[in-house]
């Protein structure tokens, strides 16, 4: 097994995907240093990272050369984040990564496309004969009509490019749908119930094909999950299959789906790391280890995920080193961070 110190830069550490990220890391057998960048010195992620930088955002023109020259002074091996607008940034600029030393691997951006845009989703997985929720672009009233008379109320209205559960409702009647936003939303059948709503993690090799998937049904609060089970369910597994074999993402895909008159449904693909990322290392499904041994070793991997286990997340504090925010603030870093001490909680 390959030992050396692997240099990280993690992207976004405020984020609950990089902190969840930055879980996996922690409980790899990979021997990391991990640099943590975001936007804040209060990002908490920051505190648990080797050492820690305040970074431009993903739409500051100076982001990539900033993410190049840190790339550069701290001879980085490998740039990971969960946050899309990130990873979107980094892929735009694809040919010039290289040149800038950034080695970042990805999917390709015509895929993130679909995976970020719900209505580009929902089209995607209708053109490849998968199965979809019944859909309309808010802002198309001849679609909007078409929905209506085909499934009735209520319908489901979301922000195509939405994160978590922000800015979506349902329409119960025609009242409602009348004063309903229509740019930039999506409206789709209602399917399912809270209760029939699972999670899936996908690792796709450099080629895209599927090494290994675990099912998770999952409660939601806020947006995100508060308690998932392991599951087993043939139906599931065989549809996802089938949209790892067609969609063919590189490293991680997380499928979201409900099960619906008797099948399940997909309504939503992130192609990056997922929020339940830490849960599936815990269990064995380490996406984050497998992407850089796959990228840095070119070692092929393998999964033999937990055969079952039930995990519910709860609230907890962080007691921090306010010395730390401040030099971050002053200087935009911190060399090390265990100077500081270690986070209490």
């Amino acid at each position: 097994m390959n030992n050396r110190i692997i240099k990280i830069l993690l992207l976004g550490v405020g984020g609950n995907v990089s902190q969840g990220i930055l879980t996996a890391l922690r409980h790899s057998n990979l021997n990391c240093r991990i640099i943590g960048a975001c936007v804040s010195p209060e990002s908490l992620g920051l505190f648990f990272c080797d050492k820690a930088y305040i970074s431009p955002y993903a739409n500051d023109p100076k982001f990539i050369d900033w993410v190049g020259e840190v790339c550069r002074k701290e001879n980085i091996d490998i740039v990971l984040s969960g946050v899309e607008e990130n990873l979107v940034a980094l892929e735009s600029k694809r040919p010039e990564l290289k040149k800038l030393g950034i080695p970042f691997f990805n999917t390709p951006l015509h895929l993130l496309e679909v995976g970020n845009d719900k209505l580009s989703t929902c089209s995607w997985l209708k053109e490849n004969g998968l199965n979809y929720p019944k859909f309309a672009d808010a802002s198309d009233p001849d679609q909007v009509k078409e929905l209506v008379l085909a499934v009735g109320y209520p319908i489901l209205a979301k922000p195509a490019k939405g994160k978590g559960s922000a800015g979506i409702f349902v329409i119960n009647n025609d009242e409602q749908l009348l004063s309903a936003p229509q740019k930039g939303y999506v409206y789709q059948e209602l399917i399912g119930t809270p209760d029939t709503e699972y999670t899936v993690g996908c690792y796709n090799d450099r080629y895209g094909e599927l090494k290994g998937l675990i099912i998770m049904q999952r409660w939601l609060k806020h947006g995100t999950t508060f308690k998932a089970e392991i599951v087993h369910n043939e139906a599931i597994k065989d549809e996802c299959e089938r949209i790892c074999k067609l969609f063919k993402a590189v490293g991680s895909l997380n499928i979201q789906l409900r099960m619906h008159e008797g099948k399940p449904v997909c309504f939503e693909l992130n192609v990056r790391f997922s929020g339940t990322t830490p849960i599936r290392a815990h269990w064995g499904f380490n996406d984050v280890e497998a992407f850089i041994r796959e990228y840095l070793f070119d070692e092929e991997v393998s999964f033999s995920p937990a055969k079952e286990g039930i995990v519910y997340r709860y609230y907890n504090e962080a007691y921090v080193n306010p010395d730390m925010i401040r030099e971050l603030g002053h200087k935009g870093f911190v060399d090390t961070v265990e100077s500081f001490g270690n986070v209490k909680e």
